[in-house]
């Protein structure tokens, strides 16, 4: 083998890992449209509309009303830098569209709006665990991820009194 093919070699081999290590965190914007909720079953004992392998089953749920981060049956959201805002959330059945609410992602605690109640605010701290937003607030903790082409939220009460919840959108 030339040196120059095993130069070539050895550069290519050193440039994989680095780029992957670069690729820094996810742009979350852009148009959202909800193409399925699920929340967690029981471990797979298959009742009805419980998937046997993943135990999720099939929820009308589109919000969790005092969480930070709702986008509803559809959102726009803006990532730039270190604030993510979602806006034009349409939640639940309404018809208008809930308050523009901006989190700061650099770990300090910022009060944001109530999607439900825009005269309250909610403290919500977001940090970057892995390539996955954490978002958490005084009732649930919330993953946000970008998974394939799907924007994922997982929705976690702090307090276990129900089962996670699973929000996947795909781009408008």
């Amino acid at each position: 083998m030339s040196t120059l093919l095993r130069a070539g070699a050895i550069s290519a081999w050193v440039l994989v890992p680095m780029s992957i290590v670069a690729q820094g965190p996810p742009d979350f914007s852009g148009e959202w449209v909800l193409a399925s909720a699920t929340t967690s079953g029981s471990g797979g004992r298959g009742e009805a509309g419980t998937s046997k392998t993943t135990g999720e089953r099939p929820t009308s749920s589109n919000v969790a009303s005092g969480a930070a981060f709702n986008c509803g049956r559809q959102c726009s959201i803006a990532h730039k830098g270190q604030t993510l805002t979602i806006d034009k959330a349409l939640l639940a059945a309404d018809t208008t569209a809930a308050a523009a609410v901006t989190l700061h992602l650099d770990g300090r605690q910022v009060p944001v709006v109530d999607s439900f109640n825009p005269g309250r605010k909610i403290p919500a701290t977001a940090t970057w665990k892995g390539g996955k937003l954490e978002i958490t607030s005084t009732v649930f903790t919330q993953l946000v991820s970008i998974e394939g082409a799907q924007l994922v939220v997982v929705t976690k009460d702090n307090h276990e009194r129900s089962s996670p919840v699973t929000w996947r959108y795909k781009r408008r």
